[in-house]
């Protein structure tokens, strides 16, 4: 009798597809939201637009660096394998326990999160309704944004192919939305005195002083919040066509044009209200406060329905690539192997969402939005800035390679530059919220004991023997 064939990944998507998985995990409700925090924070229409500006480029650079990454090493796990290839199982180990328990499952709630606070603009009967198990009780937009996180994940065990479905009409919904804001800001609400204005207040802050340079690097969390997970595509590098073409291309086109729709929103949000207005908009959304000051108060209901269809997206991406980075981290440990498992009949990492699922459903249970913001940005970055970095390794290692099918320009001026942007950002962080820090650190701390105590109990010694060698070797 034949042996059944294993499960794999199937190659269903193409280039939109990949770009429309870019484009949903970067447009949440972010773009609506952080600004107002940003502008508490910076006190200055002009560096209001510096954060965004420098967000902007931080996350091109980011791109253009991981489509180099992804055009060499087009395989499942994205990120994940980018570190493990140029500095070895260890920290990949790191990177791939914390995606799986800090950034991406705390971006799944936090988003999630950000859908229900929307949907109870439009619904505002369900904020009465709490469910109480003992003496836990779950608010009905928790309750929602578990039944979000459930249902999304359902539907990406079924079949990638309906994944990428609803990524792509969200995208293009998606940017059609962000365009109608930008239009209607040009066309119905642009007063050059009121930009002029803005961008002319004279802040307190102070380039030279520690402490205004401490706290623009704090305001960059939120904007670089609202352009996360333009990694997501690396992940699924094994379910897309051509992926040593598509994925670099994906990755530059997604990111590139949603950074300069974001640059524009902002443009147009301090064309049509004042500093203070944005500070001070209802919720802290300004999206709701600028289309209320222009249409009324339909303004607000349009805003919600948009942002709600945004962070369904978002959700669905970053459930779609989060799965399977911690499918590549279970197939590096023997321990864990049973994650790494396809279904027989979806070919998609069955086991890896379902827990992905529970934990991000603990931080919904767990943590406020804000919170999750903090908790997630430090080591973000920091692994955002490692695989950056493993351009140097790479590069150095495999002088010989002639295949040049994507190399980053500028190199290596702009993965130099990146990286010092993410280490002033981490300090901010480290410096002036440390609580948060601590807590990611210690998840950290968390995945190191745990890949001491999984390698001490592997008791074949051949297959611990092939493991170190394998490590030695990639380092």
């Amino acid at each position: 009798m034949d042996a059944k064939p294993t499960p794999h990944f199937n190659r269903h998507l193409t280039l939109f597809d990949a770009i429309g998985v870019v484009v949903c995990a970067m447009i949440g409700s972010g773009i609506f939201i952080v600004s107002s925090q940003a502008a508490a924070d910076l006190q200055s229409g002009s560096l209001l637009l510096v954060a965004w500006l420098v967000s902007g480029v931080m996350t091109a650079i980011g791109a253009f660096c991981f489509a180099e990454l992804a055009a060499d090493s087009p395989e499942v796990g994205g990120q994940y394998v980018y570190i493990k290839n140029a500095w070895g199982k260890f920290p990949s180990f790191l990177y791939g326990w914390t995606l799986s328990f800090v950034i991406k499952s705390g971006s799944i709630a936090a988003v999630a999160l950000g859908f229900c606070k929307f949907l109870s603009i439009l619904l505002p009967q369900i904020n009465g309704f709490n469910l109480q198990a003992g003496a836990l009780v779950i608010s009905s937009q928790k309750l929602i944004a578990i039944f979000l996180i459930l249902g999304l994940t359902l539907i990406n065990s079924w079949s990638v192919k309906i994944v990428a479905r609803i990524q792509n009409v969200v995208s293009v919904t998606n940017w059609l939305a962000l365009i109608l804001i930008i239009l209607v800001g040009v066309f119905a609400s642009f007063h050059t005195s009121q930009f002029i204005q803005n961008i002319s207040l004279v802040s307190a802050f102070n380039a030279w002083d520690l402490q205004s340079v401490l706290t623009m690097g704090i305001a960059l969390v939120g904007p670089l919040f609202a352009m996360e997970g333009w990694n997501n595509v690396a992940c699924i590098a094994a379910e897309i066509k051509r992926p040593e073409k598509n994925l670099p291309l994906a990755l530059v086109w997604g990111t590139g044009l949603t950074t300069l729709l974001y640059i524009l929103v902002n443009g147009v949000y301090l064309s049509g209200l004042t500093l203070s207005e944005i500070i001070h908009a209802p919720n802290g959304v300004v999206g709701t406060a600028f289309m209320r000051s222009v249409i009324g108060p339909y303004g607000e209901e349009f805003i919600a329905v948009i942002i709600m269809i945004a962070a369904f997206g978002c959700v669905n991406s970053m459930i779609l690539s989060g799965s399977r980075a911690l499918y590549a981290l279970a197939q590096d440990q023997p321990l864990l192997k049973r994650i790494s498992q396809l279904g027989k009949n979806s070919h998609v990492p069955e086991t890896a969402l379902w827990i992905q699922a529970g934990w991000s459903i603990f931080l919904v249970l767990s943590r406020a939005f804000s919170d999750l913001l903090d908790y997630m940005a430090f080591t973000t970055l920091l692994f955002y800035a490692l695989a950056v970095a493993g351009l140097f390794v790479l590069r150095k290692r495999d002088k010989t390679n002639t295949k040049q099918i994507y190399r980053i320009w500028g190199y290596p001026a702009l993965p130099i530059l990146y990286c010092v942007l993410c280490t002033w950002v981490m300090f901010s962080l480290l410096y002036l919220k440390p609580i948060s820090v601590g807590i990611s650190i210690g998840v950290l701390l968390s995945g190191w004991l745990l890949y001491l105590g999984t390698t001490k109990r592997i008791t074949a010694p051949t297959e611990y023997q092939d493991t170190l060698g394998a490590s030695t070797a990639m380092k």
